[in-house]
């Protein structure tokens, strides 16, 4: 007998699992083995749920319910987040074995912290999910804000002095950038009551049909403070100085997280902020603001990458390149670039989670981050050493991979918009990040040895999961329009940003 289960009903039941999870993992009375096939239990319901949105959800009809709300753009950005929980839960006993084997691990010190990082991951992860489903500008806002106090924990977890930093930086800055986004949020409900009054308060389907009727100075000053308080969860230069820190310090599963979803969760909540408030402001504006801070953060991270000897830094910085290529696709406002920078969202979140669990299991391997002190991986991992190039060609946009369709086509929609000096800087800039990033991942595979490794450390298990990701990107950005589903998700979700739906 088929159950059949409504869309409330789906969702509801996605936002149960990962607090019920967090809960049973907290109180720490599971034994290890136990803990960890539950901990993969729980993605894999989450995603066969989200499969079960993805055959019943049309993206032409949104469904709205209390204060949640599904339309393509949300269910976008919910595989996105779903495909990364999966990807931590099978990746996830791995890692944490190693660190608890390693001679300085800090699991081997503390391996009674296991169920407390585990219970930190999936809040975190459903703090992403109530973001991307939420109705409400304001209710984005609180979850935003709970994504930074969940994920500083994760980063403080090994409490060394240099994590402590770490988290220290990213609250102190997020909390002054997500302040800036509150006081704008709060003139976005002022324009609201001076124009429509008080009803429906900061309600995002309302405000997108009414969004017009907002006072323009108003909703201009309020989308200034905006972008600076959500750009400043992105890591847009120059609000980007928690980034590096925080990515760097952070558990490897965490980094690839935080970079793979945290950080475009921001993004979309700026998108939604945009889609209201673009009617009264107009495109011009915003457009500048995208495209500007969008290059100079690519050109920022340029010589930090090329000066740089921390292994976790590096692909930091390479977070930053990516995210200043998304605004600035984003600031295109066409319809080619809105859906290669949506796309871009998906292909960097799979790519760069593999090469920051790959930057762990070297570090691991090397027993340190310091790049310089890591040579001949060929010979002393060579499957690792295989990941990690496939992870530094997939990040750099090398054809066959994934993340080289999306970054083509953004920079297809420079010229297309004609544009071509800013697409000619954008090669440039990338250009720069490649030479970066090839140096230093390919002086660390070559060369003698000159440091004892402890071998190769990665398994068959995940192994398997990040050729998956590394896969996945690939197969879906190559054949996304042809896929039956998915391809008509992308442009549905490219026609809401661009105020083509309500």
């Amino acid at each position: 007998m088929e159950l059949n289960f409504t869309i409330p009903q789906l969702v509801y039941t996605l936002l149960a699992l990962p607090p019920l999870f967090s809960l049973i993992a907290a109180v720490n009375v599971l034994g290890k083995g136990l803990l960890h096939w539950l901990n993969r239990l729980t993605a894999v319901a989450a995603g066969a749920i989200v499969i079960k949105l993805v055959m019943q959800f049309d993206p032409s009809e949104p469904v709205s319910f209390g204060y949640l709300y599904l339309d393509a753009l949300a269910l976008w950005m919910l595989i996105i987040v779903t495909m990364l929980y999966l990807a931590f839960a099978w990746t996830s006993k791995a890692y944490l074995d190693r660190d608890t084997n390693i001679r300085y691990g800090y699991l081997r010190r503390f391996s009674h912290l296991e169920g407390r990082f585990y219970a930190l991951s999936h809040l975190f992860v459903w703090t992403m999910m109530i973001v991307v489903l939420v109705n409400n500008l304001g209710l984005m806002w609180v979850a935003i804000e709970a994504t930074t106090l969940v994920s500083a924990l994760l980063v403080a977890f090994k409490f060394t002095r240099t994590s402590l930093e770490a988290a220290w930086k990213y609250v102190m800055v997020c909390t002054v950038g997500i302040c800036l986004a509150l006081l704008g949020t709060i003139l976005v409900y002022y324009a609201q009551i001076l124009a429509m009054g008080g009803a429906q308060a900061l309600d995002w389907q309302y405000l997108s049909v009414h969004g017009g009727e907002l006072n323009p100075a108003l909703a201009k000053v309020a989308f200034c403070f905006l972008f600076v308080g959500y750009g400043t969860k992105v890591g847009l230069a120059p609000m980007h100085a928690w980034l590096p820190d925080a990515h760097s310090e952070a558990p490897a599963l965490t980094s690839g997280l935080l970079s793979g979803a945290l950080c475009i969760c921001a993004i979309y909540v700026l998108l939604r902020n945009v889609i209201v408030i673009m009617p009264a402001v107009g495109m011009g504006f915003i457009s500048s603001l995208f495209l500007f801070f969008g290059l100079l953060t690519i050109a920022l991270a340029i010589p930090f990458v090329v000066i740089q000897r921390d292994i976790k830094r590096m692909l930091a910085y390479s977070s930053m390149e990516n995210f200043g290529l998304m605004a600035a696709g984003f600031g295109l406002f066409m319809p080619l670039a809105v859906e290669a920078s949506l796309l871009h969202m998906m292909n960097h979140a799979l790519v760069k989670y593999a090469l920051f669990y790959t930057a762990g299991t070297i570090m691991e391997a090397y027993g340190t981050k310091n790049m310089m002190r890591m040579h001949g991986m060929l010979q002393q991992a060579p499957r690792t050493s295989l990941f990690w190039l496939l992870g530094i060609v997939g990040i750099l946009g090398m054809p066959p991979m994934g993340i080289f369709f999306s970054k083509f086509y953004i920079i297809d929609s420079f010229f297309l918009a004609d544009r071509p000096w800013l697409g000619m800087l954008a090669l440039v800039l990338l250009a720069g990040m490649l030479i970066g990033i090839l140096y230093h991942a390919l002086r660390m595979m070559g060369g003698k040895p000159k440091r004892k490794s402890a071998g190769e450390l990665m398994g068959r298990l995940d192994t398997a999961v990040l050729l998956v990701l590394l896969l996945a990107s690939g197969i879906i950005s190559g054949t996304l329009l042809e896929l039956p589903y998915l391809g008509d998700l992308l442009v549905t979700a490219g026609q809401i940003i661009l105020g083509g739906m309500s």
